[in-house]
């Protein structure tokens, strides 16, 4: 019983917990599942010399009840044939029978409940077994998600940005706005202020005299 206690250690212990204390919870898990299948392995080989046993103990049974009915019919036939004495040998015959296939009538029905457990026991851990098996592979896909986790976060954690390309983007975005708001307000000002529009103050004298010079030529030629 020993090995099972042994089995129902191994596949009752915490996984989650081995996989903390170990450095290596990948391969610890597949040894613990290597060493429950190792250890149900010997559990069947210990059920079967069990069960082997518990047959053997049977067949023992029936041969000693097969031995007390012929020793009784062998009495009978001598008190028949008035031979007391070996009715007397096949008496003593049955009753050593009687004893033997009772010490193997408890063997044997000790035997047959501890085989029947150890079935039971066997179909309990190969359900456990399987059970471990599954979160075996669940545990190992969640570690190695935790690992590539951890491995990103002390890479972004290693990672400086180096910001001057933006500033510097950002620098000359600026200066563009700033020339097409110069640009702009140069647009607007030619706009309103055409020099073409503007009326020349030397230019209108020069106008007025000419104007004048004219008049007073006419009236002079005029008046001769």
């Amino acid at each position: 019983m020993g090995l099972f206690r042994r089995v129902g250690d191994i596949i009752s212990a915490n996984l989650n917990e081995m996989v903390d204390r170990f450095e290596d919870p990948e391969k610890m898990l597949k040894q613990a599942v290597l060493e429950m299948e190792a250890a149900v392995a010997g559990a069947l080989d210990g059920a079967v010399k069990v069960i082997a046993n518990e047959r053997l103990l049977a067949r023992q049974l029936d041969e000693n009840l097969g031995q007390i009915e012929r020793c009784r019919l062998r009495a009978e036939e001598a008190v028949r044939r008035g031979d007391d004495n070996a009715a007397r040998r096949a008496l003593s015959r049955k009753t050593e029978h009687a004893k033997l296939a009772a010490a193997l009538g408890d063997q044997h029905a000790a035997a047959e409940s501890a085989s029947h457990k150890l079935r039971t026991q066997i179909d309990a851990i190969r359900v456990r077994l399987s059970e471990a098996r599954r979160q075996q592979a669940t545990l190992i896909a969640r570690k190695r998600a935790a690992d590539a986790r951890r491995s990103l976060a002390r890479d972004m954690n290693g990672i400086t940005i180096d910001d001057s390309a933006f500033s510097k983007f950002d620098r000359v975005a600026m200066k563009v706005e700033q020339a097409e708001a110069e640009a702009d307000a140069l647009l607007e000002l030619t706009a309103c202020c055409d020099p073409a529009d503007e009326i020349d103050p030397a230019r209108e004298d020069v106008e007025t005299e000419l104007t004048a010079m004219k008049h007073s030529m006419a009236t002079a030629e005029c008046s001769s």
